[in-house]
C-alpha cells in the first residue's frame, strides 16, 4: 500500500514545475492543533494515534484526500487535480477558511504600498488618484523614458472582492483604456481564491490587462499575465489626466537602493499556466526561510491597549493592553461615553473616531453593538485605521451571540480571549 510519505512526493512530483499562491503547509500552521484534528474527524479522516506537529496532520489529511479523488469519480469531475481537490476541501472548511485572512492584506492601503515599492524599484513614478474628481482608479504609474508610458492600476484586496465588486472592477478596467497606454489589475492570493484563477486569468486576458498576485505570506509580487497596449487610447483624454494628477508621486524610483522588501523573479513571471491555486511543500523546503521567518510586527512599536465596550451599557468586554502599559478599562468605557455625547452635543458625528488625550491617541470604531477604543503612542497612519474598522466588522460577525449575551447577563468569562487576542495581534498586526 502506497505511504502517506510516498503520495506527498508524488504531489511534489507533479507539480514541480508549478508555483502556488496558496501555501497549505503555511495555512496549517496558523490553525489550532485541535481544529485541525477536528477537520480530519469531520472528514473520516483516520489519523495515526501519535501526532508530533500540525504539518503531520497535514500528511495524513493530504494523503487521504489524494486517493479519494483517484478513486472517486465523482470528486474527479469537479476538480481538475488531486491538489485541487485537497487545497478546496481544506480551505472550504468553515473553522479553517478564516485564516485564510493571512493570505490577504487586511488594509487596502498596506497593498498599495507594498505594489508601489515594487514600481519604483522597476523605475515608475506612482501616483495616488484618489483627489481625481470622478476616478475610478487606484494608481496611475507613469515612465517617461525612453517615451512615455501610462498604466492605470485598480488594486483590490480579497475582502473587498464580492461578485459585486469584481463586475464592476472589469467595467472600470474597460473604461480605462481610454486615459492609460496599459491597464493592471493587482491583488492578493485571497483574491484569486475568491474569484477562481482560471476565471481571473481569461478576464484579464480578454481585457488586455496585466495581472499581479501579492503574496504578504511570503513577500513575493508574481506577474501572471502580461497586458497588451489599449487601442482606445485618447492622447487628449490621458493628457488631460495627467495634468490632474497630484503634483507629487507617493513613490519614485530610487537612484541608491531597492525600496521593495517583496520579491520579484522575471523568469517566474507572465507564465500563466505554471501557477496552481494550492502548494504543498516537503519538510526540507518548510524550513528555508521563506517559509519560517518571523517579521516584527508594523504597529507594536506604538500598540498601548485595545479596549473592546458594549455600546449600551458603556461596559468593557476584552482589553489586550501592551505588557508595558494597561489602562483602566472602566476609566476607558467612560472618557468614550462622555466624548460621544459631548461630539453629538455639539452638532458633530455621533461618534467619535480619534482623539489626542494626556499623551495617548485614541482612535475609534464603531459597530452594531459595539465600539473599539485603540491607544496608541503616536497617531494611526491609514493602513492601521483600515484594520481597526475591519477588526471592529469581524468581531461582530464571528461572536455576535456573545456580545448579545453579555448585554443581557454581563458576563465577559464567555468571550475566548486567548483566540481573541491571537485575532487581534494577526489584524492589528501588533
Amino acid at each position: 500500500m502506497i505511504s502517506a510519505d510516498d503520495i506527498m512526493h508524488l504531489i511534489k512530483k507533479k507539480n514541480a514545475d508549478k508555483y502556488g499562491l496558496i501555501c497549505l503547509n503555511c495555512l496549517i500552521n496558523k490553525v489550532r492543533v485541535k481544529e485541525i484534528i477536528e477537520f480530519a474527524k469531520k472528514n473520516n479522516i483516520a489519523l495515526p494515534e501519535k501526532i508530533n506537529n500540525k504539518q503531520e496532520v497535514l500528511k495524513y489529511i493530504s494523503a487521504y484526500l489524494f486517493k479519494k479523488f483517484r478513486t472517486n469519480n465523482i470528486v474527479r469531475e469537479y476538480y481538475a487535480t488531486e491538489l485541487d481537490f485537497i487545497g478546496e476541501t481544506i480551505t472550504n472548511d468553515n473553522v479553517i477558511k478564516d485564516y485564510l485572512s493571512h493570505f490577504d492584506f487586511i488594509a487596502k492601503q498596506d497593498l498599495i504600498d507594498a505594489f508601489a515599492d515594487y514600481c519604483a524599484d522597476m523605475g515608475i513614478s506612482v501616483y495616488e488618484c484618489g483627489e481625481i474628481f470622478n476616478c475610478n482608479e487606484d494608481l496611475y504609474l507613469i515612465k517617461r523614458k525612453p517615451l512615455l508610458k501610462t498604466e492605470a492600476v485598480f488594486v483590490r484586496t480579497g475582502s473587498q472582492l464580492s461578485e459585486e465588486n469584481y463586475k464592476q472592477t472589469l467595467e472600470y478596467i474597460k473604461e480605462a483604456g481610454k486615459t492609460a497606454l496599459w491597464l493592471v489589475f493587482v491583488t492578493t492570493p485571497i483574491g484569486v481564491h475568491k474569484i477562481g484563477l482560471d476565471r481571473l486569468i481569461s478576464d484579464m486576458t480578454e481585457l488586455k490587462t496585466w495581472l499581479y498576485v501579492v503574496d504578504p505570506v511570503h513577500k513575493n509580487v508574481w506577474g501572471i499575465i502580461k497586458g497588451k497596449k489599449s487601442k482606445i487610447l485618447d492622447p487628449t483624454k490621458r493628457e488631460k489626466y495627467i495634468k490632474r494628477l497630484p503634483h507629487e508621486p507617493i513613490r519614485t524610483p530610487s537612484q541608491v537602493m531597492k525600496i521593495s522588501n517583496y520579491h520579484f523573479k522575471e523568469s517566474e513571471a507572465y507564465k500563466p499556466t505554471k501557477y496552481n491555486m494550492y502548494k504543498i511543500v516537503d519538510a526540507k523546503e518548510l524550513m528555508r526561510g521563506d517559509h519560517i521567518s518571523e517579521s516584527t510586527p508594523k504597529y507594536r512599536g506604538i500598540y498601548r491597549n485595545l479596549i473592546i465596550i458594549e455600546q449600551e451599557s458603556g461596559l468593557p468586554l476584552i482589553s489586550f493592553p501592551n505588557k508595558k502599559e494597561d489602562l483602566d478599562q472602566s476609566l476607558v468605557s467612560g472618557f468614550l461615553t462622555a466624548m460621544d455625547s459631548f461630539v453629538s452635543e455639539i452638532g458633530g458625528s455621533t461618534a467619535m473616531k480619534a482623539i489626542d488625550y494626556k499623551g495617548f491617541y485614541i482612535h475609534a470604531a464603531y459597530g452594531k453593538y459595539i465600539k473599539i477604543a485603540l491607544f496608541l503612542s503616536k497617531p494611526a497612519k491609514q493602513g492601521l485605521i483600515e484594520r481597526l474598522t475591519y477588526f471592529s466588522t469581524h468581531f461582530e460577525e464571528h461572536y455576535q451571540d456573545q456580545i448579545l449575551d453579555f448585554k443581557t447577563r454581563g458576563n465577559a468569562a464567555i468571550f475566548n480571549q486567548e483566540k481573541i487576542f491571537a485575532t487581534i495581534k494577526d489584524i492589528l498586526d501588533v
